[in-house]
């Protein structure tokens, strides 16, 4: 009797597991195809929820980016069997959905347990690095060092988790490391070249430069270093071309304009040099470096006029941005009625950022306010409309009507304001 039981047994779950591997193949053509829902559906009214099914809702509502419901599926096979390879599944998700805590957290508890797992570590390791702890990526790296000695991303990763510390020489001695292993490892090759470039060892700096450029003769990396690296040598006809090539690529960066710039002013050729010039500004118009490079420029070439011009931009564009310091001290001095210390402070916030049209408004009723000659408060609105009219409607409409009334009470006092 009892013979007959398991062998009655044994049939019904073979036939469940013929059931359930048919409904599997069902709703893999049915994925094949895209119909992600239809394949849910499908899955979720299969009983039981084996493992493996709960495991295949999970992995499609993560295919979905369905990351709410994938954890919600993973969790609930976990708590079936505690799988490692299940977890796994469920760090990825938690990373993929932004919970770096919990993803670091489970693959904590995977290396705990099973040290030989070396994706799961070199995937922490990353994490680490990208979370700011350095000292953790770095065991963790060393460690996958020692297990796989001829793996050169753990000494390029070991590398960087070293820079973080500012270990210097540890970190070009890794990098080392890792070209050691694979003389094609770009990123290595590029590591070791700025490590001698910081250290200013200029034929190892060029000697690795010219390796990663021999391997791939268009990276902007590599590209961007030999530029640099020929500039600072005073070799400018060389720097152009390599700077031209990074142009040709369509690489846009206002240190390239600038650098292709001090080129052409330092062969002379100001026309080219002027062009480039104005090519960084249009990167980013405020650049006080620049406008200086645009003012020398202009007065190499005997053009003190524009010289002195873009000489005042790079002075005005200098200064630290402390404006919303001073306008909020300004707006204390109002409130507590002192508007001689207001007026001091709202210039100084209008000085320190020219664009800052609310300082120079509320300068100007600070002025109209305290100052018995309407004048001032006139002079300033007036600054205020030829800058900022379109800025604010309000404030222009009441700036309009301001100007309006002082001049006419000027022209009753028998004043006229032009």
């Amino acid at each position: 009797m009892k013979k007959i039981i398991v062998t009655l047994l044994l049939i019904l779950l073979a036939l469940k597991t013929e059931a359930q591997t048919s409904v599997f193949t069902v709703v893999d053509d049915l994925l094949l195809k895209g119909n992600y829902q239809k394949a849910l559906l499908l899955l979720k009214e299969e009983q039981p929820k084996t493992t493996e099914v709960l495991v295949k809702i999970a992995a499609i509502h993560q295919t979905v980016d369905d990351y709410t419901n994938a954890i919600k599926y993973y969790k609930l096979a976990l708590n079936l069997e505690d799988k490692e390879a299940i977890k796994v599944k469920l760090g990825a998700v938690y990373n993929s959905a932004g919970f770096t805590s919990k993803t670091i957290e489970i693959y904590e508890e995977i290396i705990k347990k099973d040290t030989s797992n070396l994706l799961v570590a070199s995937n922490l390791g990353k994490l680490y690095l990208a979370n700011n702890k350095s000292k953790s990526a770095e065991k963790i790296y060393r460690y996958l060092h020692k297990k796989d000695s001829l793996n050169p991303n753990y000494p390029y990763q070991l590398a960087k988790s070293l820079s973080k510390q500012n270990k210097k020489f540890e970190m070009g001695q890794s990098y080392l490391d890792a070209y050691m292993i694979d003389t094609l490892h770009l990123k290595s090759i590029y590591g070791v070249a700025k490590f001698f470039k910081e250290l200013r060892v200029k034929d190892s700096t060029m000697l690795f430069i010219d390796k990663g450029l021999k391997i791939d003769s268009s990276n902007l990396n590599f590209l961007q270093l030999k530029a640099s690296e020929l500039y600072f040598r005073k070799e400018y006809k060389s720097t152009l071309n390599y700077l031209k090539k990074l142009d040709s690529l369509n690489f846009k960066s206002l240190n390239t304009y600038e650098m292709f710039g001090m080129c052409y002013l330092n062969l002379k050729d100001f026309e080219l040099a002027e062009l480039n010039f104005k090519k960084a500004l249009k990167l980013e118009r405020t650049n006080s470096k620049i406008h200086y490079r645009l003012g020398n420029m202009y007065y190499q070439n005997n053009n003190f006029k524009l010289a002195k011009i873009y000489l005042m931009q790079s002075i005005m564009y200098d200064k630290p941005d402390i404006d919303k310091q001073y306008m909020l001290l300004g707006i204390i001095s109002k409130n507590e009625n002192n508007q001689e210390k207001s007026i001091g402070y709202f210039d100084k916030a209008y000085k320190n950022n020219f664009n800052n049209y609310n300082a120079l408004f509320q300068l100007a009723l600070a002025s109209d306010s305290y100052y018995k000659d309407k004048k001032i408060a006139y002079k300033q609105y007036q600054k205020y409309i030829e800058r900022f009219d379109t800025k604010d409607k309000e404030i222009t409409n009441y700036v309009l009507q301001r100007l309006k009334e002082i001049k006419k009470q000027s022209f009753i006092d028998g004043e006229i304001i032009k």
